[in-house]
């Protein structure tokens, strides 16, 4: 049976995400993702862009842009840990490779570019 398509997606969808840790296995972990049009993720990324654009030009390292995407693009996590903009911080600084998985199977899940074994 094929799903119905609609010209609304649905708001949220869920994606399981591998984030890499170092001497051990990538850890799975499930997010819950806001849909965002094709519009409102370029701006998304060019605000990215920009503020480490800036923090470049003024000498300072931060992981606030990162964290500010991440809660842009995802309404919650399956983690007994609260989705706050601290324990964001947290994960991006602990795992200093989860920004990039994040933001990778976001985009990839968006634009529907699903591997196949």
């Amino acid at each position: 049976m094929t799903a119905k398509f609609t010209l609304i997606p649905n708001p949220t969808f869920k994606v399981d995400v591998a984030i890499p840790r170092a001497g051990a296995e990538d850890g799975v972990l499930t997010f819950t993702f806001k849909h965002k049009t094709r519009t409102e993720l370029e701006v998304l990324e060019n605000t990215l862009r920009e503020a480490t654009e800036k923090q470049a030009e003024g000498g300072e390292r931060s992981n606030a842009p990162l964290v500010d995407f991440v809660l842009e693009i995802a309404k919650a996590w399956a983690l007994p840990d609260k989705f706050t903009k601290e324990n964001v911080l947290v994960l991006l600084e602990n795992y200093p490779r989860a920004f990039d998985a994040i933001a990778m199977a976001y985009t990839r899940e968006l634009m529907a570019l699903r591997e196949k074994n």
